[in-house]
């Protein structure tokens, strides 16, 4: 009996401890991947700075965004980091509640590390408020010098967002056969243009 309990014991606190440190690994790549998500923002003219934590009332990034030629507006986001799980137009219903309490001139932007499903982007684009839904690669999110078309793998906006960001264009820069979930076709490495011209310039 006391040999049993013995052993059993360690093998306890080693799964809590594992589970603990899972945690904790999750929680540091979150909060890697809204720093990383913001970098990608600010190489392109933003000024963001990450409120991700508690209290942050569904908002984990907002600052000002100045592009090219056009009146500065303001900008508020929110990420979600899974390895392969797709955002489900649930997301989108709730950053609609977010999005409520902002004011006009505001863009709103989900950013997500694999994607979102059809029914998801179909939300957003029939959505009232200014929502622009980004894909950015979760693979290179600790490293600081990952170029933006290579972290950038999704870009589509509605029409409440034309407001802000009607200049923008999404092109296929080059299809990499390394990085691109051959399920998922829209995945492609991206370039941004802005009125024709690539951005950041």
């Amino acid at each position: 009996m006391f040999r049993v309990v013995a052993v059993a014991a360690p093998r306890v606190r080693s799964a809590q401890c594992a589970i603990r440190q899972r945690r904790i690994s999750t929680v540091e790549s979150g909060t890697a991947y809204e720093n990383h998500t913001i970098s990608i923002f600010n190489r392109l003219g933003a000024s963001l700075e990450r409120t991700g934590g508690a209290g942050d009332n569904g908002v984990d990034f907002r600052g000002p965004w100045a592009l090219p030629d056009q009146q500065q507006f303001y900008l508020v986001g929110q990420c979600k980091y899974y390895e392969r799980k797709k955002i489900g137009p649930s997301v989108i219903r709730e950053w609609e509640g977010v999005m409520s309490r902002q004011e006009l001139d505001t863009l709103g932007v989900v950013a997500a590390s694999s994607g979102f499903t059809p029914s998801c982007i179909q939300a957003a684009l029939s959505s009232i408020y200014p929502i622009a839904l980004v894909t950015i690669d979760g693979e290179n999110h600790s490293s600081r010098c990952a170029h933006i078309e290579e972290s950038i793998r999704g870009f589509v906006w509605n029409k409440a967002a034309e407001a802000f960001i009607g200049k923008l264009a999404v092109a296929k820069k080059h299809y990499d056969l390394c990085k691109v979930d051959h399920a998922d076709p829209a995945m492609y490495t991206l370039q941004l243009l802005w009125d024709g011209q690539p951005l950041p310039p």
